[in-house]
């Protein structure tokens, strides 16, 4: 009997994940305006799954949201490691995050305003935030502050700010269909300007953390 619960258990986290992969794809194709149906059929599931597992479109669509824009701050930290100075770091992460994950991050500024009608959706989106503020912190500020650069403000409002701006260039590009891997230095000026970066640290080279004091 154990034994069946836990292969029960293990389908269903099977079937979950299989659904959350094809709402993935099809979201990133359609938009919030995919329906169950045509998730179902990329998954080879039936809509009755969709309301088990996730309770509603719109709660899978959020979860696909905040998974994505995670895995879309991992690529951009992940992209900009290997680079010697403020300019290149920050010139990596907004290219990467307008770049080859934009649809993530756009998908995600989608999600946040479906919570504005959906409040009981709310509570995901304010621990992806907080996750990615966090992250923040660590990867963006703390690179920054090893060229000696002096914060205007906390570290954990500076990480927001950088977000903020990012979300912000999210939905002009999605609003206007802006190309921004022909506009890059425009995105990346907001960022420097949203943050306040000093020209005289964005060339500093990145001491790395080995290195540090």
């Amino acid at each position: 009997m154990a034994t069946f619960g836990r292969a029960s258990r293990e389908a269903g986290k099977a079937t979950r994940q299989t659904l959350l992969r094809a709402a993935a794809e099809v979201f990133a194709e359609q938009g919030d305006t995919a329906s169950v149906a045509q998730i179902c059929q990329r998954a080879d599931a039936y809509p009755n799954q969709v309301t088990y597992y996730f309770g509603s479109k719109e709660q899978l669509f959020v979860e696909v949201a905040c998974v994505g824009v995670l895995r879309a701050g991992r690529r951009a930290e992940e992209a900009a490691a290997g680079t010697t100075t403020v300019r290149d770091y920050t010139n990596t992460l907004v290219g990467t995050l307008l770049g080859p994950c934009a649809r993530d991050v756009e998908l995600f500024t989608t999600a946040m305003l479906l919570t504005a009608r959906r409040t009981d959706l709310r509570e995901h989106i304010t621990d992806t935030l907080r996750t990615l503020h966090e992250r923040g912190e660590q990867a963006l500020m703390s690179t920054l502050v090893r060229t000696g650069w002096k914060l205007r403000a906390g570290i954990d409002v500076e990480a927001k700010a950088f977000w903020s701006a990012i979300f912000g260039l999210a939905v002009q590009k999605a609003a206007t269909g802006a190309d921004f891997g022909y506009r890059l230095e425009d995105a990346v000026a907001v960022i420097f300007t949203n943050l306040q970066i000093p020209d005289r640290v964005l060339d500093r080279p990145l001491v790395p953390t080995s290195q540090e004091a």
